[in-house]
């Protein structure tokens, strides 16, 4: 895979998540189609809001072109999250690049 030069919002800061929404701290739900965070903070099931986003990356796909055979594109979103609740504030990426199936307790960056 050749070095992405990545796109950025946050004024140019980085826009990786914290420990509080990493290893399955962060986790949502759907209510119909669409998707939602939960703050990791608060207790129940209280959303998390999307401030804002960027397409960090959108290329050819050149990640596992072998294993990811009906794949269009390689692509990275990241999301900046915001809690009315508590405050929280933080990032969360979704992409179709990494991890790509099996157990999530088997996940690389869950050992």
């Amino acid at each position: 895979m050749t070095d992405r030069k990545e796109r950025t919002f946050n004024n140019g800061n980085p826009y990786h998540g914290s420990d509080k929404v990493s290893n399955s701290h962060l986790v949502g739900a759907t209510d119909t189609d669409y998707f939602y965070f939960f703050c990791p903070e608060c207790k129940g099931s209280q959303i998390l809001q999307i401030l804002d986003y960027t397409i960090a990356f959108d290329e050819p796909v050149e990640y596992a072109p072998a294993f990811r055979v009906k794949a269009k594109r390689d692509f990275k979103i990241a999301f900046e999250l915001f809690c009315p609740e508590c405050g929280l504030h933080d990032y969360v990426n979704i992409a179709n690049i990494g991890w790509q199936g099996g157990l999530l307790a088997n996940s690389p960056s869950m050992e």
